[in-house]
């Protein structure tokens, strides 16, 4: 796979979100239910309702992508863009923990 974004501006997600109005596009794409939490340079906390459990968005500058990790830690994808990154955390099933991530919660799915 090709660095294509490796070597260009790193993501700053303080920028990217004043520059891009990510908050109001994060109500309207998700129906509020996204919200942010913390924004860190390379990483965002974001709540999802109806538990609101933080959720990680996280920039890899290495690698040039966003890792996306569930509430309990569990994996839910790689992104190229923020955009992309939010659309997968709002419609990833974070009820089920991954056997391989060895994490167990011990809670039912709220559903």
């Amino acid at each position: 796979h090709l660095f294509s974004s490796f070597g260009g501006s790193s993501m700053n997600f303080h920028l990217e979100l004043l520059k891009s109005g990510y908050r109001k596009e994060l109500k309207r794409r998700t129906g509020r239910s996204l919200d942010i939490l913390e924004i860190r340079r390379h990483e965002l906390v974001i709540g999802r309702s109806p538990t609101w459990a933080p959720c990680r968005i996280r920039y890899s500058p290495a690698v040039g992508r966003m890792s996306i990790c569930g509430p309990a830690g569990q994996y839910i994808g790689w992104a190229d863009t923020l955009a992309a990154a939010i659309e997968l955390l709002a419609h990833a099933d974070t009820s089920q923990v991954l056997p391989e991530n060895g994490l167990l919660n011990g809670k039912e799915p709220l559903q």
